[in-house]
């Protein structure tokens, strides 16, 4: 560690030589800045000695590693070309402002820059809505699914090559945050006018150009017809097996109102929300502090359904309704209201075989369920920006969530009947603070201030006892567990980013975070002669963290070549209270440092290689010294005591693009090695599981990845290709077994086509093939292959067909299951698009079951889930 200190004092000492840095702003002559502008520095010969972007702001940054007399051209799009003969000498920087004329050909070059899908603004891709469309198209994240790049997984969230996408706006404004899968499932793309993705994206609208952000976000256009005016659509669908979908849509979007309902009912399997529990619980509406403070789950309870779409095993019974409106109160002052509102049934019939096989230990468990889960989410946020002047600004955010969870089982375990229910109560409150200064266009301050509380109170009873001889009592009937977990987090933080003339970035903060911990469980056996309460198998901690910390980071530009490196520094205040009244105090302090270095070989090629060395504190599910039952039949204790955890990692990977996006890959090589780990020392057996806690060294992950889209204009579409592969080493004690080393392997392939063809015909194919292996005293192997083809075809612009095909192949036990799936969609809209008749055939080859294969470092399993039956339903969409 001191060596690590050294080395960055000897970076603090480096200073720039040999090189001469050009600045300026790019502005119309009207005064507006102008991004995205091409800025070129070239010697006599036309050849390119260096070459830039101008920023969102119209400044740019160019650097020289060499003297001369050099030309400086500038060139933006509907404007005069203008240049500039600069002398450069060593040591003297340049600045250089540039007025541009609106060009006599602007009109020309408008249109011949209209006819392109795509066009770029500085960090930003425009993507022409109607170009990206191909007539299939009905939600918004339909027509997202169309973008090189974008990947869209099974709840909602939106991938952009690697980067998850942070929200998604309208005209400018963030109506969900993260829960944005609410306004991409439900809102209509007929009215979108263009797609922004904004790359490099800050939250804080005043950090950027300052702040060095990696984000992305997506903001959507509306076509002008459609401002400022109500519009929407109501649709009702029914079907064979009494299967039925009702929903509709209620939006004004102005340059200052905005609103937007939806609502929606239905049973046939459709996920009209996707996960918005980081709408919730981590919402990036605002820079704030803390994230995923939440109260301890203990018990956690449900059916995971298979590697298949959601729709085909989804039995729902779901009605919902979300409302997300903007306020201007005053030209400075905005409110943001959203509200959600929603109740759920899900059914579920599941049968699994499982097999443990390690030296010593083997049984085999067959489990049928029969589940149903009850779900009901009331959640209501307030959002509240005020722009006190041009560099002022306060923002507040108040977040309240109640929830319930009821789930019911139908249990049946190696042949004995039961009954199990798990009730799950959420009680959750949010208020967050935060002011921004900015001053001297370079310099801002930030203030945050946050405070929750979150009460997770859960009840868990079944009415058999299935825990074998774990406990040497008679008679025992049944079993009950209630846990009272709650959680109270406060934190104040202050940010500085302090941007250098020369482009380095000083940043450095200061903060407090105080997490107060209460759990309290009663796992009690209920006998015909009253209740017990074992020993060991009861709860009631408290455990408080104080953090004081500090962290500060420095980032050198030089030219091409940037380097950065920052500390975090720690000084904890830690307090355990056990069930015993025990009370353990600790106050440590540690420094986690990280190191940052990149090379831009031009704008659309980048290296990038991060160190980073971490100490983790313990949490309290680490730190309890009680067995918790988390599940019907399995146990889990903590150390008892705490420990902080040591670990290191590094990356390093490279990218390329397109400056339009028509291409893009890249690839990166990861290592983590954990210095300190807590590993898991169980007795399994056929009946029960008690997993109990211990630390030691060791354990270390190797990972790869190659992402790719390149659209190929010989096959008029757009070719994807993803690669992934990873191994992992991990130790645990199962019973008498001794230290047992664990290595896991996987690997991914994915490769697809989707065409373009501007015709009447289109389709999307693609494949997707995962392999795994565990290997300890035994080796396990599987593997799982998913191909799909889709086939569309419109007529004008008033008749669509779809046609979708699916083969799933899951290997193991030396035996494969084959799986096909198909659907269909038809659509015809009439009296100028206002009435919409859909046909929508579901599961036409009837297939009832669905059986998957996983493995682990203990054996391996099998599980079959029912899947919904073949059903047609016809829709009526009325437009207005």
């Amino acid at each position: 560690m001191p060596k690590f200190y050294l080395f960055l004092l000897f970076l603090s000492s480096i200073s720039v030589f040999g090189q001469v840095i050009v600045t300026g702003k790019i502005t119309a002559a009207s005064g507006e800045t102008l991004p995205g502008a091409s800025v070129v520095i070239k010697n006599s010969d036309g050849k390119f000695i260096a070459y830039g972007i101008s920023q969102e702001n119209g400044n740019y940054t160019l650097t020289i590693k060499e003297a001369g007399e050099f030309i400086l051209e500038v060139n933006s799009l509907g404007f005069e070309k203008k240049n500039e003969n600069i002398l450069v000498v060593a040591g003297e920087n340049i600045t250089r402002n540039f007025k541009l004329n609106e060009s006599k050909e602007a009109l020309k070059e408008l249109i011949i820059e209209a006819e392109r899908p795509v066009k770029r603004r500085g960090d930003t891709l425009v993507y022409d809505a109607k170009k990206l469309a191909k007539g299939h198209e009905v939600v918004v994240e339909d027509l997202l699914k169309n973008i090189p790049g974008i990947t869209i997984q099974k709840d909602g969230k939106i991938f952009y090559g690697d980067t998850q996408v942070e929200k998604v706006m309208v005209g400018g404004d963030d109506l969900f945050n993260r829960g944005y899968s609410l306004l991409t499932r439900n809102m209509p793309s007929k009215p979108l006018d263009k797609v922004e993705v904004l790359r490099n994206y800050s939250n804080n609208k005043l950090l950027r150009g300052i702040e060095d952000s990696k984000g992305v976000a997506l903001n959507l256009t509306i076509d002008e017809k459609y401002k400022d005016i109500w519009f929407g659509d109501v649709s009702l669908g029914y079907g064979n097996e009494d299967r039925y979908n009702v929903g509709g849509n209620l939006m004004n979007f102005g340059k200052a109102y905005k609103n937007f309902f939806t609502f929606n009912a239905n049973n046939s399997g459709l996920d009209k929300v996707g996960d918005i529990n980081d709408m919730i619980y981590n919402s990036n509406e605002m820079e704030s502090m803390g994230g995923g403070d939440n109260a301890v789950s203990v018990m956690s309870m449900g059916i995971s359904g298979p590697k298949l779409d959601e729709s085909r095993f989804r039995f729902n019974n779901a009605e919902m309704a979300t409302l997300s409106t903007v306020i201007p109160l005053s030209s400075k002052l905005k409110l943001q209201l959203k509200g959600f509102l929603g109740f759920d049934e899900l059914s579920a019939w599941n049968n699994s075989y499982s097999v443990v096989d390690i030296p010593g230990t083997f049984f085999e468990n067959s489990q049928n369920n029969n589940a149903v889960n009850k779900l009901k989410k009331g959640y209501i946020n307030a959002y509240l920006n005020y722009d006190i002047s041009a560099t002022k600004m306060f923002q507040a955010s108040t977040t309240l969530n109640k929830g319930s969870n009821d789930f019911r089982n139908s249990l049946i375990f190696n042949g004995t009947s039961t009954r199990e229910e798990l009730d799950t109560k959420n009680t959750y409150f949010d208020q967050k603070l935060t002011y921004t200064h900015k001053w001297n266009d370079r310099n801002v301050v930030l203030l945050k201030g946050r405070f929750l509380s979150d009460r997770l109170p859960q009840q868990y009873g079944i009415n058999d006892y299935l825990m074998g001889d774990l406990f040497a009592y008679g008679n025992i009937s049944s079993i009950g567990n209630n846990v009272q977990s709650k959680k109270q987090y406060a934190g104040l933080q202050a940010d500085f980013k302090l941007k250098q003339k020369n482009n380095d970035l000083i940043e450095f903060a200061i903060g407090f975070n105080d997490n107060r911990n209460d759990l309290t469980t009663r796992f009690s056996l209920f006998t015909s002669s009253g209740t017990i309460l074992p020993d060991d198998f009861q709860s009631q901690s408290h455990y408080n963290v104080g953090d004081l910390y500090a962290s500060s980071g420095y980032k050198w530009n030089f030219g091409k070549f940037s380097i950065g490196a920052n500390a975090n520094m720690h000084q904890l205040f830690n307090r355990f209270v056990s069930t015993d009244g025990t009370t353990i105090k600790q106050n440590p302090f540690f420094v986690n440092p990280n190191l940052d270095a990149s090379y831009s070989f031009n704008p659309q090629n980048t290296l990038l290689i991060n160190y980073s060395y971490r100490v983790n504190n313990s949490s309290l599910m680490q730190v309890n010294d009680a067995y918790l039952l988390t599940s019907s039949r399995s146990f889990s204790k903590g150390l008892g005591y705490f420990n902080q955890l040591e670990s290191s990692s590094a990356r390093i990977m490279y990218s390329t693009s397109h400056y339009l996006n028509r291409y893009s890959f890249s690839w990166s090589l990861d290592y983590s090695k954990q210095n300190d780990a807590i590993r898991s020392r169980s007795r399994l057996e056929q009946n029960s599981s008690l997993s109990g806690a211990f630390v030691m060294k060791g354990g270390d992950r190797f990972g790869g990845g190659f992402n790719s889209h390149f659209i190929v204009r010989k096959l008029k579409g757009s070719v994807k290709l993803d690669i992934r592969a990873g191994k992992s080493v991990y130790y645990n004690i199962i019973n008498d077994s001794g230290l047992r080393k664990n290595t896991s392997y996987n690997q991914n392939y994915t490769l697809g086509w989707n065409s373009d063809f501007k015709k009447a015909f289109d389709f999307s194919i693609g494949t997707e093939w995962n392999y795994s292996q565990t290997k300890s005293e035994n080796t396990f192997r599987n593997s799982t292959k998913i191909s799909f083809l889709d086939l569309m075809y419109k007529t004008g612009d008033n008749f669509t067909m779809k046609l979708s095909t699916e083969h799933y192949n899951f290997g193991g036990l030396d035996k494969f299951n084959d799986y096909f799936f198909s659907d269909f969609e038809s659509s015809y809209s009439f009296k100028d698009k206002k009435y919409i008749v859909t046909l929508n055939a579901r599961n036409l080859f009837n297939t009832e079951t669905f059986t998957t294969y996983s493995i682990s470092d203990i054996g391996y399993s099998t599980n079959s889930y029912r899947l919904l039956p073949r059903y047609v339903m016809l829709s009526l969409k009325f437009r207005f």
